[in-house]
């Protein structure tokens, strides 16, 4: 699912929008921390991986499919 995200470009809100809207389910304070902390480290592992790239764009960090 994240790859299929960033097929274009995307910064870490609109990745996390993308996997809340896909699985219909709302975001709140509490969910925005924990998971927010577990897909950067996801989001990390996969940049490690060489499955996604990064670049930087008007200030925004954005995460590519490789």
């Amino acid at each position: 699912a994240i790859e299929e995200c960033c097929s274009k470009p995307c910064a870490f809100e609109d990745i996390l929008k993308y996997l809340f809207d896909r699985f219909n389910m709302t975001l709140t304070t509490q969910q925005y921390l924990l998971i927010g902390s577990t897909l950067r480290s996801y989001l990390s592992a996969m940049y490690t991986k060489g499955t996604l790239t990064i670049s930087f764009e008007d200030n925004k960090m954005l995460w590519t499919k490789a």
